[in-house]
């Protein structure tokens, strides 16, 4: 049964991670239908078909052919003043920085949070794999968009119309690929990710806040310093921030969906059943 949605039991054993957990702390899926589901047609298609265009965009990107640069200062005047007004120089720290930052959103943050949910047995091994999954996908989607923009609309980052640019750049071409923020797109898929997904599986959390305000923190600060370290304009990140929530939003909504299907497929008797145990995972077909 292609539209039935794998269960996962998990259970739990006594140890050092174990701790009484208050109702309002509690997951939603150890007393609920978890609110996302994972399917074997649609996940079949939503991760292979993101994965595919990830590789397709790197084959472009790689053996694309690119206009060089030719020793001439890019002129500020022909620049919207939308984006004029926040070009900078390039900063080699500032750089460094927006790449630590974005670090900590897309991957501490996430493995944190939820790592420490599931080692405290607040997180179901289904719902473990399910938000490992849907992160795969939103991450997959987010590298084809960005790859497939970057090499097509081919803009000059801000630092380019100053001296003292990013020499590595050149070399690389990676100076044409300012629209739009990959950085700023990956952070704001992750804290729109972490908003709507955490928000589903612990509604009645106090860390909700503290989880929101994190992630959202480090998006922003991610985007003013791609700004200020000179390598993209304004409407770059704000390009990426748009896109970069639209795919942390999507893809979790599109797996809530999922889950009423679960439900009609065990209406009807068919289901995949995945037990957790000690020494492995344990598959059964109800067909």
């Amino acid at each position: 049964q292609l539209f039935a949605a794998p269960k996962i039991v998990f259970i739990e054993e006594d140890g050092i991670w174990s701790r009484p957990i208050s109702d309002e702390e509690m997951c939603v899926s150890r007393y609920a239908p978890s609110p996302f589901s994972m399917n074997i047609l649609g996940d079949s298609l939503i991760a292979g078909g993101t994965a595919a265009a990830w590789i397709t965009s790197l084959v472009f990107k790689v053996n694309k052919t690119y206009p060089d640069f030719n020793g001439t200062l890019y002129d500020a005047s022909q620049v919207p003043a939308i984006d004029r007004w926040a070009m900078t120089p390039y900063n080699k720290t500032l750089d460094v920085f927006g790449t630590v930052f974005e670090i900590l959103d897309i991957a501490a943050l996430p493995v944190v949070t939820y790592g420490l949910e599931f080692l405290f047995k607040n997180l179901p091994a289904y719902d473990g794999i399910t938000v490992s999954l849907m992160y795969a996908e939103s991450l997959m989607a987010v590298q084809a968009i960005k790859n497939f923009m970057k090499i097509f609309i081919l803009r000059v980052r801000p630092y380019m119309y100053f001296e003292g640019y990013n020499t590595r750049a050149i070399k690389y071409h990676d100076f044409e690929f300012s629209m739009p923020s990959g950085h700023t797109m990956n952070t704001f898929m992750s804290a729109a990710f972490m908003t709507y997904t955490f928000c589903k599986y612990y509604p009645r959390s106090a860390w909700k806040i503290p989880v929101i305000a994190t992630s959202y923190g480090l998006a922003l600060t991610t985007a003013i310093f791609r700004m200020t370290g000179g390598s993209h304009f304004f409407t770059d990140v704000l390009t990426g921030a748009a896109i970069g929530t639209a795919i942390g939003l999507g893809i979790p909504f599109v797996h809530t969906l999922f889950t009423n299907i679960s439900k009609s497929a065990k209406a009807n008797g068919k289901s995949l059943s995945i037990q957790a145990l000690p020494t492995g995972l344990q598959v059964k077909f109800f067909l």
